[in-house]
């Protein structure tokens, strides 16, 4: 499992999440020394010269090395094929609350590149400007695949100095599944002091997961939650809806991490 960013894509359309958005990843591309592109889809729909002046004004003195790329057709057909062909390894983009809507990028637009996407998927809101990670949110399911979000989380929290934040979700009272979560807490806890990341545990009895997810991030005051993008249960917990509805409704950025084949990975999932 890939633990650094090498090539980063910043989607970029004239508005305050995508603003929040290539801060973060101009921000990133700095810590993971990683080349950072631009992409801006039907620049016609902007005023001629508005995106180059916000990019401008967004990079300040930070002398942050970038290309630009604009192009024009669906948002999410561009994001992707900008992705194939540079081979990227993160996505940052924006995604916008009820009271920004633009038809281009709304909700949709950030769903099909998180469930489409080869690489990681950072998805910024509207509401965190303050750029930097101090608290992750780790949810660990009962399935194998929740610990390949791991590695990448802890990363992150070693680069950042962050605090990893492990939330078990225990929906269920069946000792089998009681008992494969507590497993794959103390790995991820061995995990975390084997690389001198600091960490804590919580348990979280919510029945529905966003809903558990979102309201410890705020507990925390959380600047990042850690999901995969695709099913992390037999219940599906992060499947379809779920992870829609978490992109949808937290005021905190989520980071979508795709599983990868267990034959690649090692004994304990990673």
């Amino acid at each position: 499992m890939n633990t650094r960013f090498t090539q980063i894509i910043a989607a970029y359309v004239p508005s305050k999440s995508s603003k929040i958005a290539l801060k973060h990843a101009i921000d990133l591309s700095q810590r993971f020394d990683a080349k950072l592109t631009i992409l801006n889809v039907n620049p016609q729909d902007s005023n001629e010269g508005q995106v180059q002046k916000d990019i401008d004004e967004i990079i300040g003195d930070s002398n942050a090395h970038y290309g630009f790329v604009e192009k024009v057709g669906k948002p999410y057909t561009e994001i992707l094929a900008l992705e194939k062909a540079l081979n990227a390894d993160l996505i940052v983009m924006g995604t916008h609350g009820s009271k920004e809507a633009d038809p281009n990028w709304i909700g949709s637009n950030s769903f099909k590149v998180l469930s489409s996407s080869t690489c990681p998927v950072l998805i910024l809101p509207p509401y965190r400007e303050n750029i930097g990670i101090k608290n992750i949110v780790l949810p660990v399911s009962d399935s194998s695949e929740t610990r390949q979000k791991v590695p990448l989380s802890v990363s992150l929290a070693s680069i950042y100095g962050a605090k990893i934040h492990i939330v078990h979700e225990n929906k269920e009272e069946q000792p089998e599944v009681i008992n494969k979560l507590r497993i794959y807490v103390n790995q991820i806890k061995k995990y975390c002091d084997d690389r001198n990341v600091e960490y804590e545990v919580e348990q979280s009895n919510n029945k529905n997961i966003s809903d558990a997810c979102i309201e410890y991030a705020d507990k925390v005051d959380a600047d990042l939650i850690t999901i995969m993008s695709e099913r992390e249960s037999p219940t599906g917990y992060f499947m379809g809806h779920y992870a829609q509805e978490l992109v949808n409704k937290t005021r905190t950025p989520i980071l979508t991490i795709h599983v990868v084949e267990a034959t690649l990975l090692g004994d304990a999932g990673y």
